[in-house]
Parts: structure tokens; sequence; C-alpha cells
């Protein structure tokens, strides 16, 4: 089961347990993390962006699908979402697990829909058919110091809607540690290696992109799916493209926003 501790301090920490539960499965879930009230709020900020036909990057890379709309880019896009991404209880857990300070790497909103063919949608779909994927390989993505498990790219997933049974991200616990190629694991994976999260508005999963996982594929009927997903990495690494946050997003934001977004200390990374 996962490490689930309530985080009601305002500096979050992982507990030893919780740190404990991510150095062995790669992903450890935080609950309430986000009151209500911070979700909704979110949500909003989803759905304005969303209709924002001025907004003109948001999908750039990322076409708009039947079954997933990605909101990219959105902490340049309004100032609350470049402060959730440094929010006192979420910031410091990320720091840990990475290694040291961070980069913003990636920023986006996710809303996933059941698909509109509803046999297509309910058409049962086994484990190995899930849409494996990871961000970076374990032997170049990682490392140990003092007893613990870094990922250097590591992501938030902050849920703003709840996902019961069958909505949840998927996960193979211990694969972050596996130097083995997603195929392959896909040609032996069975209903023993993975795991679907079951998850409430509010809460946050810490996931080292080194561990394979999947988004959920939703049945008819289901009501739209909601998260927004920061992704940290270590400040040396390359900004993937179309990342590299204009001129007009730094003229405004302070001396911290604008290191988290540029990794201007690079190598002083350690």
């Amino acid at each position: 089961m996962a490490a689930t501790q309530t985080k009601e301090d305002e500096m979050a920490r992982l507990t030893p347990a919780e740190r404990y539960f991510y150095d062995v499965n790669g992903y450890v879930l935080l609950k309430r993390v986000f009151s209500a009230e911070e979700s909704q709020r979110l949500i909003e900020l989803a759905d304005q962006m969303d209709a924002d036909d001025a907004c003109v990057y948001k999908h750039d890379g990322y076409p708009k699908q039947p079954t997933l709309n990605v909101l990219s880019r959105c902490a340049w896009y309004h100032p609350h979402l470049l402060e959730t991404a440094m929010d006192p209880k979420v910031l410091p857990v990320i720091e840990d697990v990475v290694g040291g300070p961070v980069r913003l790497e990636e920023h986006q909103f996710l809303i996933n829909y059941p698909d509109p063919n509803p046999e297509v949608a309910n058409a049962a779909k086994e484990v190995q058919d899930q849409q494996w994927h990871r961000g970076i390989a374990p032997n170049f993505g990682s490392f140990e110091s003092g007893g613990h498990y870094h990922c250097l790219f590591t992501k938030a997933f902050i849920y703003l809607t709840d996902n019961g049974p069958g909505e949840g991200t998927w996960v193979i616990p211990g694969s972050h540690r596996m130097d083995l190629p997603t195929p392959t694991l896909s040609e032996f994976m069975d209903d023993t290696l993975a795991r679907q999260l079951e998850t409430e508005a509010g809460d946050l999963l810490v996931l080292s992109e080194t561990l394979i996982h999947a988004g959920p594929i939703l049945k008819a009927g289901t009501s739209p799916r909601y998260s927004l997903v920061y992704g940290y990495t270590a400040p040396f690494m390359q900004t993937w493209q179309r990342y590299d946050p204009p001129d007009e997003v730094l003229e405004r934001v302070t001396p911290e926003q604008r290191q988290l977004l540029t990794g201007a200390m690079r190598y002083a990374f350690r």
C-alpha cells in the first residue's frame, strides 16, 4: 500500500516512512496536501486557460485530443500557477527527492476524458496494454547518496478531482531501479507487477520519471479528470524544446522564481 501522511504543516518534509517508501517504490502518495478550495481554484484556472484563445502556446507540441487536453506551460500563464510550483508544501519534498535545488522543466494541466465512442471507452484493456512509459532512464537519470535514491527528473502530480477505481495513475513499483526498456517489461507484464492508484482531490503524487507508469483510460460516463503536473530537473539539465521561458515572463518574476525557471545555478547543483 502507499505511504500516506497528511500534510498540514506549512513546510513539507517526507517522513522517514515516506522516504523509505519512495526509495523502494519510486513514488510516494501524500494525502490532502491541497485543500478542496485550493483544488477548485486550480480547476478554475485550467478552465480559464482552456477558454483563452489569446494563449497561443498552450497546445504547441500538444494538440488537443478527444481523450486528453494538455494545457502546457501553465506557469507562464498565471502567477498563481508559478507560485504553486514553488509551494512550500511541494518544493522541499521535490528538492529532497531530486537531490538539490531544481529547475522547473514541465508545467501543464492534464484534463482526461473518456473516449467519445462508448464501445471503445468500455473495451477491456489488459494491464500490459496500458500506455506505459518513463521520462528518463535509471542508468543516467538517477543516483544514490546518503542511503537514498535520487532522480534528476521528478514530477509532482496534484490531483484536482477524485480518481476512483479504474481512474487513477498506473505505476510499476520498483521499476525506477531497473535498467530495463519499457517494451521488454511489457512482454512479461501481469497484474502482480502493476498498481493503479486511487486518489482524492488535493492529493500529491511524487513520482520519479525513471519509474514506468501510465495514465488512466477512462470508462464511458466518467467525469473529466483534472490534474496539475509539474516536472522538476537538476538545473544543469537541458531545457525541453519550447520550454525556455520568454523574456516577458522573466521580466515580471522574482529572483527566486527566475532561478527556478532558468536553472541559473547550473553546476552548483550539489
